[in-house]
């Protein structure tokens, strides 16, 4: 790791991660830190509204409305009556979902690649999938559903309260950094050696243990920031983009089909998990977990059901109608939608919705010990750290 030096003391920002920005790159797994010294500029951002599941998916779940004469949805949410007059064109959709306060533009871009790489190839063959086993499992078409679960799962709104809990793991591991004078001291020398390493005199290249004191604080101050955590969520995004999942693509892949009298529901965090334990579901595992299901309703009467590659101890069971439904609810942050009134599905989804948030009570991090992970990421320059199970 190389450290900006000036004549009178070393400054230090944090600031989101920019392929053109001068600085070194930290990355704890799913967390990220970038050290750099330029000052930017803020621009004005203009409102892009986001869908955070897209408005062609949320229609197969609609019904025709002959008051309106257009397309509508039943929407169910905690501690209220079913409301019939949700539209696909306005639900989930939000303003500045994908905004980076260190880049106006880039929301604008995102939201661009997303329509084109990911939601438009797989929309023309989507109502295709209500077909059930008929449906014709090509390799491109696996290719496209591979990515459209694994963005669908990342843009969430529940996904994106995540990054809180991850910046705060982030501050966790720091602060038992800094409360650890050997390792602080172990790092002033290691960016000693850094500046001698790029040309700088030895006169000049010591860095102090107090100074790497005050860099690290000032790094807990920062990446608490509102902005920090946006473009820390947006940064999320573009990597989940870049990447294809081959454990879900070579998974085994299949459709659960029902009866419109008998609906799948879709909520505002789609793509589940569980694990089956006996005659009970776990949730909130990720992709790479032994015995792990993936679970994504596509309309009313159709539910993706995929396996993902990985070990198996257990004979997997076809998901029920109920068990789909009721994940929707437990996933779902706000809202839940159905093309029809139910009262039987307004009892499902009542007791379940908007209880469990993404990174506490699902998707959790908190079973590894990440107090020594930034020191071994300091000390490593920024290279890939597995924090150890506890």
């Amino acid at each position: 790791m190389s450290i900006v030096k000036s004549a009178s003391r070393l400054e230090y920002r944090v600031l989101p991660l920019r392929d053109e920005s001068p600085g070194v790159s930290l990355t704890l797994g799913r967390f990220s830190l970038l050290i750099q010294f330029r000052k930017r500029k803020r621009e004005i951002i203009t409102p892009v509204k986001s869908h955070t599941v897209p408005r062609f998916l949320l229609d197969q779940f609609a019904y025709y409305d002959p008051i309106t004469r257009s397309r509508r949805l039943w929407q169910y949410s905690r501690d209220r009556s079913p409301w019939r007059r949700a539209s696909p064109s306005t639900a989930t959709r939000f303003d500045h979902h994908f905004q980076d306060p260190a880049d106006p533009s880039r929301e604008e871009r995102l939201e661009t690649r997303l329509n084109h790489e990911i939601e438009n190839p797989v929309h023309r063959f989507l109502a295709e999938l209500r077909f059930g086993d008929l449906f014709p499992w090509q390799p491109h078409y696996v290719a496209q559903l591979t990515r459209y679960i694994t963005l669908l799962f990342n843009r969430s709104r529940n996904k994106k309260g995540a990054t809180r809990e991850s910046t705060q793991i982030e501050v966790e591991s720091l602060q038992s950094l800094l409360a650890n004078d050997e390792q602080v001291s172990q790092i002033a020398a290691r960016w000693t050696i850094g500046q001698i390493e790029i040309g700088v005199s030895p006169d000049e290249a010591t860095v102090t243990v107090d100074e790497v004191r005050e860099c690290l604080s000032e790094t807990i101050e920062r990446i608490q920031t509102e902005e920090h955590i946006q473009t820390a969520y947006v940064n999320a995004m573009e990597r989940a983009l870049d990447s294809f999942d081959q454990t879900i693509a070579g998974g085994r892949w299949g459709i659960v089909t029902t009866t419109r009298d008998n609906p799948f529901i879709i909520g505002d965090a789609p793509v589940v998990t569980w694990i089956r334990g006996g005659n009970f579901l776990h949730y909130g595992f990720g992709f790479q977990r032994p015995d792990v299901e993936v679970l994504l309703p596509v309309c009313s009467t159709a539910c993706l059901h995929v396996l993902p590659l990985v070990p198996r101890n257990q004979q997997p069971l076809t998901p029920t109608v109920s068990e789909v439904n009721e994940a929707q609810a437990t996933f779902a942050s706000e809202y839940c939608y159905a093309h029809a009134n139910s009262p039987a599905l307004n009892d499902l989804i009542q007791p379940r919705i908007g209880r469990r948030r993404i990174g506490v009570h699902l998707f959790s991090v908190r079973h590894r010990d990440y107090s020594n992970t930034m020191f071994e990421l300091l000390m490593s320059g920024g290279s890939r750290f597995r924090a150890p199970r506890r």
